[in-house]
């Protein structure tokens, strides 16, 4: 073959061909090769691959979404009658899966804000078959201090799972503080342009058959285009989220200094209270963080419909910067009492910050901040 294409092609195939039966049953039984798309798909699996050497993990397995992500993984590691220690500041739909799928299916989870520390070890010393961890936090931006967490989790036996979407392969490596599995919703920071929905899990040997087993009994496999547009997302992964952490930082530092700001959550700002973990967890910020206004919902709604570069979306992590108040939808499957306990308020807005530049975000921000009535704040 005198060339080979430069971008890998796309397999769009349901399922394939073999010479014999003999040669089907082999792949059948020991999984090396393709029998259907269901099971394993070459563009998938070379995505997968990607993301596993970006991680430092043998193996990822993609999936239709995060949440199928997580679903599985989860699923694959514990048992009815089982016992899972979560700390309280993850994702919404996370919550609603552990607090209310899980616990009908007769599986227990304990709930623990993530910085108390002492209390999340007794839970663990309890006995827990997942420890499921998430850092940083969405959509407060607690970083939680993952080692010795996970150390206390494999002394029990625990598979220890942590969400790192926020920050991305970029700026934090859970591989090196004994991480089992590690969970990406690729749909924000690994694809980056809004354009995709799929999930990840990175893992080691063990787990990698556990979930893999699974996923294909379960079904939510990523589909090879969707692989495609993941690896294309992933080559730029780098400039994207360096840039993001710089314009995070601006931000971050131009809303701090606003009298409308009640309290910008970002951990690389210095007053955050878990900077000091971040510095030494973080390799970068990230380009995510959370400010509440000094203002009632109302008010916090009219800020956000007088948003103009920034878009008012859910999801996060792609090249346009994206704003919207958890309690309208990422965490409106919360009731009123976990969303507190979350410390979720009707004021808070959570901000996804792109690549545009930063002076462009900063001026829209400060018009927006003229529909907050000046009598709001202190």
């Amino acid at each position: 073959m005198k060339g080979k294409p430069v971008i890998p092609p796309v397999y769009l195939t349901a399922t394939y061909e073999f010479d014999t039966s003999d040669d089907l049953i082999d792949v059948a039984l020991n999984h090396e090769g393709y029998i259907y798309s269901r099971w394993d798909n070459p563009t998938v699996v070379a995505v997968e691959k990607t993301l596993a050497n970006l991680e430092g993990y043998d193996h990822a397995l993609g999936f239709s979404s995060g949440m199928a992500a997580i679903a599985n993984s989860v699923l694959a590691n514990v048992r009815a009658g089982g016992r899972i220690v979560a700390t309280r500041e993850i994702y919404g739909g996370t919550f609603e899966l552990l607090n209310e799928v899980l616990s009908g299916l007769h599986i227990e989870t304990v709930f623990v804000n993530c910085w108390q520390t002492d209390q999340l070890l007794a839970e663990i010393e309890k006995g827990a078959a997942v420890l499921y961890l998430e850092s940083p936090t969405n959509p407060m931006l607690r970083v939680v201090d993952i080692e010795p967490l996970a150390q206390a989790g494999h002394g029990q036996g625990s598979v220890v799972m942590l969400d790192a979407t926020f920050a991305s392969p970029v700026n934090q490596r859970p591989v090196e503080w004994g991480v089992d599995v590690v969970i990406h919703s690729a749909t924000k920071y690994l694809g980056g342009h809004h354009d995709i929905t799929a999930g990840f899990a990175c893992c080691n040997q063990a787990q990698y058959e556990k979930i893999w087993h699974y996923r294909k009994i379960l079904g939510g496999v990523m589909d090879p285009m969707t692989a495609f547009l993941t690896q294309r997302g992933l080559k730029t992964l780098d400039l994207r989220v360096q840039k993001q952490n710089e314009n995070a930082m601006k931000v971050a530092e131009y809303l701090n200094q606003q009298p409308k700001v009640k309290v910008v959550n970002y951990p690389g700002l210095p007053a955050h209270p878990d900077y000091e973990i971040a510095r030494r967890q973080m390799s970068g910020f990230g380009g995510m963080l959370s400010f509440e206004l000094t203002a009632d919902f109302d008010q916090t709604k009219r800020f956000m419909d007088a948003l103009k570069t920034i878009k008012l979306a859910t999801s996060l992590g792609g090249v346009t910067s994206l704003a919207t108040q958890p309690i309208t939808n990422t965490h409106i499957g919360l009731s009123p009492e976990d969303r507190a306990k979350a410390g979720v308020s009707e004021s808070l807005v959570r901000l996804s910050v792109g690549i545009e530049a930063a002076e462009l975000l900063i001026q829209d921000l400060e018009q927006a901040l003229t529909a907050v009535a000046p009598e709001a704040t202190p």
